[in-house]
């Protein structure tokens, strides 16, 4: 199934923690707007979305390979860079 896979960034994560998640929908959209609760101060910024055949897979992959910067292993939360992020999903 087609849809997106998105890095988004937090200022209020201060260790740089950055989420990779999945969406079916444009998260720019979206999904930013769904993470805005109360229970984070500051809201989510896209840094990164891409749209793809299997987001599915793509989202299982990549949390895989990032798997030992993953302080909580049930969150999508990481701390490797955006960049690190960006160049994990193209490849």
């Amino acid at each position: 199934m087609a849809g997106f896979v998105y890095i988004m960034s937090n200022p209020s994560f201060a260790d740089g923690r950055i989420k990779i998640g999945k969406s079916d929908r444009d998260p720019e959209e979206f999904r930013k707007s769904e993470l805005n609760t109360t229970g984070v101060p500051e809201p989510f910024k896209v840094e990164y979305s891409v749209y793809v055949k299997n987001h599915h897979e793509l989202e299982k992959e990549i949390h895989q390979h990032f798997d030992t910067q993953r302080p909580n292993k049930n969150r999508e939360f990481f701390t490797c860079s955006i960049s690190e992020a960006i160049e994990g999903i193209r490849k």
